[in-house]
């Protein structure tokens, strides 16, 4: 892009120089037209002003001559008329210092100087006698004749026609070569457009056709890369399911049950992974929002500082919350990405202290959040003003998938919150983190779910299957299955549910088809959907086809409650 840049400007400057160039010389000649025009003008009134002078001589001196009255009035006109007269002959005559006339062409000077013409002998010997009355001495007479003033006139006026022409001529040849400069411009604007402009144009139009073709497979490259991270986030979340689901449910003896965290832990780690590639790819493409919902504050934050328990003990470290009681409190935030941030602090707080503790510090002011993540690890090598979202610039203090931090700049961002990362004296690292919410002032009314539920499995992973009707059985809610969305319709169409439970990647009829159907036969049917495909473009699909709600896989027995509520709570009084 940048060279096809350099090669526009390049031929522009040119193309631009040259019609600049055009454009001056011939607006330098239509200067020289006025000023040849206006100096022209001059010459031809002067020689004009010659023909009128000589005829008021003529008058004066033959009155003189005739001793006619009022002798000192023509005497003082004559010498006027005679002063003016001589100084515009000299004028015309002027020369250089080569000796050549500066006003005069070829046929001027033959008029002025050769055979028969001679007019400047003949306008010499005119002056001549005149100054003759002025000085009141004797003159010829013969000389103001009618006959001799009307042959200086005559040849006076060949004079002025001769000046005519020859400013007509020069006008003539300026527009001779203004008229070049026109025809030579649109030569030129002719040559710029075959040979500039065209082949510049085909340039950027093969510029822009391989940026597109560029543009195409970098989106094709996007789509690629976004469906695997959704089919592998959904093949994942399948077994993580049953893995969750199997290790929460084993009783195991008391000496085994550090066994048993650990893996809890280590399944909320691949779990957040899972989620940090997604939301990346979401943030990344604009494909994300916030979903603020009102909870206990201090809920929120215990549940992920339970998960970090074990990964501290399991290091030798020391957990230190100090949670202040004014957190006990409902508050309407995006609790779940609250939570990605903390467990991504904590996460990397653990990574970077080898021995000491993690201490986490949190209060609540003036509807302010104020968090502190402390640990005395190894600190940073260098100052950290924002989180660092180029992978390659990133110092080794962060480590693992390096997108975790990046996601955690995308949420604080989006809650308008604000992080800062410093040095903790006297080893480790210390984050602050500030977060604008707001307070639910609205009571809290009991909820209580329908009794006697009975709800509609549609799943065709026999473990899924299988966690979801447990889950559903320890809530007292009789749950019955369908292996597709066919097997699904067939029995809505012969039994009542009060909610169906909808997987989207099935045989035979997938969830979609299957809502859709049962939500056109029965729309005031519940029909939720639960999928690991958190692809907001199929959620939205599914929503359109008449679900009402989605639950993610692995699920829990909240998320259920949380769903069925959303279902059932708006029409119980």
């Amino acid at each position: 892009m940048f060279n096809i840049v350099k090669s526009i400007r390049k031929r522009y400057r040119w193309a631009l120089i040259a019609i600049a160039l055009l454009i001056s010389v011939s607006a330098l000649l239509m200067q020289y037209v006025f000023s040849v025009q206006k100096y022209d003008a001059k010459i031809i009134n002067i020689a004009g002003k010659q023909r009128m002078l000589s005829q008021k001589i003529a008058w004066h001196s033959n009155a003189l001559i005739n001793q006619t009255a009022n002798n000192e009035q023509h005497l003082k006109s004559l010498a006027h008329s005679l002063r003016l007269f001589e100084q515009g002959h000299t004028f015309l005559l002027t020369k250089n210092e080569q000796g050549e006339a500066i006003y005069l062409n070829a046929a001027l000077v033959d008029l002025y100087y050769a055979a028969p013409g001679n007019l400047d002998a003949e306008v010499s010997s005119f002056i001549k006698q005149a100054k003759k009355l002025t000085q009141q001495e004797q003159a010829n007479p013969v000389m103001f004749s009618v006959g001799e003033i009307e042959a200086l006139l005559k040849k006076l006026d060949t004079a002025v026609s001769l000046f005519e022409q020859q400013a007509v001529t020069k006008v003539n040849w300026v527009a001779n070569i203004e008229l070049l400069c026109w025809f030579l411009t649109l030569a030129l604007l002719l040559i710029e457009l075959r040979f500039v402009f065209m082949p510049m144009e085909r340039q950027v139009l093969q510029t822009l056709l391989e940026y597109q073709q560029q543009k195409e497979f970098a989106e094709q490259v996007s789509q690629n890369k976004e469906h695997f991270i959704a089919r592998a986030s959904h093949e994942f979340r399948t077994p993580l399911q049953g893995l969750i689901s199997s290790i929460n449910e084993l009783t195991i003896p008391s000496s085994q049950q550090q066994i048993q965290r650990q893996a809890q832990y280590c399944s909320v780690r691949l779990l957040a992974m899972l989620d940090e590639l997604q939301d990346l790819q979401a943030l990344s493409l604009n494909r994300w929002s916030l979903k603020p919902t009102s909870d206990n504050l201090l809920t929120t934050l215990n549940k992920i500082l339970a998960v970090y328990e074990y990964g501290c003990t399991e290091k030798g470290l020391k957990l230190i919350t100090e949670l202040a009681p004014n957190l006990d409190c409902a508050v309407i935030v995006d609790h779940a990405r609250l939570q990605q941030i903390v467990s991504e602090l904590l996460n990397n707080a653990l990574k970077f202290t080898e021995q000491g503790e993690v201490t986490v510090i949190a209060t609540l002011n003036n509807h302010q959040l104020e968090l502190s993540i402390k640990d005395s690890g190894c600190g940073f090598s260098h100052p950290v003003g924002q989180l660092e979202l180029d992978n390659n610039q990133q110092s080794n203090h962060f480590q693992g998938l390096r997108t975790g931090l990046t996601r955690v700049q995308y949420i604080v961002n989006a809650l308008n919150g604000d992080i800062r990362f410093e040095n903790n004296h006297p080893q480790g690292a210390i984050v602050f983190l500030s977060l604008p919410l707001e307070m639910d002032t609205s009571e809290t009314k009991p909820t209580r779910l329908p009794d006697d539920l009975k709800c509609l499995v549609v799943e065709d992973n026999p473990l899924n299957m299988l966690v979801l009707t447990k889950l559903l059985t320890a809530l007292n809610i009789h749950a019955e299955c369908a292996e597709n969305g066919k097997i699904a319709c067939e029995m809505v169409a012969k039994k009542s549910y009060d909610v169906i439970f909808m997987d989207l990647n099935m045989p035979v009829m997938d969830g979609f088809e299957a809502t859709k159907i049962l939500h056109d036969n029965d729309k005031t049917l519940p029909i939720i959907v639960v999928t690991a495909n958190t692809s907001d473009s199929d959620l939205a699909r599914a929503k359109a086809c008449g679900a009402i709600g989605h639950i993610h896989k692995p699920i829990d027995q909240q998320s259920i409650i949380a769903a069925l509520n959303d279902a059932f709570l708006p029409e119980v009084d």
